[in-house]
């Protein structure tokens, strides 16, 4: 036998050999059965059986599965509506998917330590930069308007000044006129000398409590009439001459407090301790003698001296009868 038939005869055997063994086609890859409704059902808008329905499922029509809500499941039927049934009314429902599992967050390389190099020689600025202070640590006081904190203590103030009064002589004849009096008004002070001592003391900063001895001087009256004069006349004197002499004021005071200077404002009552304006009727004394009482309020401004004296202008008025009023220069010891 030639060589080429010998080849071809061992082809020939491995092919019959081949041909000889079991063969069996490849499996086709299996894939998972579509989920479908059991039965006729309503498909819902919420997962609630007491929600509107949206739509209904034949028997056997085939689903999408989007999420699960407990019991209920969202889907969407073939013609693309979305809703809600439980998923115990489907065939081939497998439950949710569990979740992916996050991989472990990884870790930040280790930063390696960084070595901080301090020259031992002082820092010079360069020429043209100037130079900066140190910041202090220590935080600034607030800024505040008024001042707090507890009272200083006691403070004794004093002024003189001029007393002034807003009845003039034209303006008494007429009162007394509508009361009977046919007569003139000679003299009628409206300026006078005044002063006062006023001692106070802080309750808490800034409210403080005074009390203040005051001196008007006299406001003198002259009347003169030729006719015959009502029995009255004296009491209708008493209603419109301003009264003077001494007064005591307590008032109750709120000051405001700047680097050298200060402000109060002041309110209370005044006291008259007696009247000792003259009141003569053609050159002979009546016999007006009383006491009243009044408001009071009150202003002063005041700046800080030496040896710790504060200088000020202050003012008081008050209606004695008719309104009267004191402005006078004063001096204050105490803070």
């Amino acid at each position: 036998m030639t060589r080429p038939v010998k080849w071809r005869f061992k082809r020939t055997v491995w092919a019959l050999a081949l041909a000889a063994l079991p063969w069996a086609p490849p499996a086709p890859a299996q894939t998972a059965a579509p989920t479908r409704a059991k039965l006729m059902i309503n498909v819902r808008a919420q997962p609630d059986l007491g929600s509107g329905i949206l739509g209904v499922l034949n028997q056997g029509e085939a689903v999408t599965v989007l999420a699960e809500h407990g019991e209920f499941v969202r889907l969407r039927t073939p013609g693309g509506t979305e809703g809600y049934l439980k998923h115990k009314y489907l065939l081939n429902y497998a439950g949710p998917r569990p979740a992916p599992v996050a991989p472990p967050p990884v870790a930040a390389p280790a930063t390696p330590p960084v070595e901080i190099y301090r020259s031992p020689y002082p820092a010079v600025p360069l020429a043209g930069t100037p130079t900066r202070s140190p910041v202090s640590s220590v935080p600034p006081p607030p800024m505040t308007f008024l001042t707090t904190g507890a009272g200083a203590g006691i403070q004794f103030t004093a002024g003189v000044g001029s007393a002034f009064s807003s009845q003039s002589r034209e303006g008494l004849r007429r009162d007394l006129a509508r009361e009977g009096y046919a007569g003139e008004v000679d003299k009628l002070d409206r300026a006078v000398p005044g002063g006062f001592l006023r001692v106070g003391y802080g309750l808490s900063a800034p409210w403080k409590v005074e009390v203040a001895l005051s001196y008007i001087d006299d406001f003198d009256v002259y009347l003169s009439s030729t006719a015959l004069t009502p029995i009255t006349l004296a009491q209708s004197v008493e209603d419109h001459a301003p009264a003077s002499g001494f007064g005591l004021a307590p008032t109750l005071g709120y000051g405001w407090n700047w680097p050298g200077s200060a402000m109060t404002l002041r309110a209370g009552g005044y006291f008259s301790l007696g009247n000792e304006t003259q009141v003569r009727l053609n050159g002979r004394p009546l016999d007006v003698d009383y006491q009243t009482h009044s408001w009071l309020a009150g202003v002063s401004w005041e700046t800080a001296g030496d040896s710790g004296i504060w200088y000020g202008l202050d003012l008081q008025v008050m209606d004695l009868n008719e309104l009267a009023g004191l402005v006078a220069v004063s001096l204050r010891w105490g803070n």
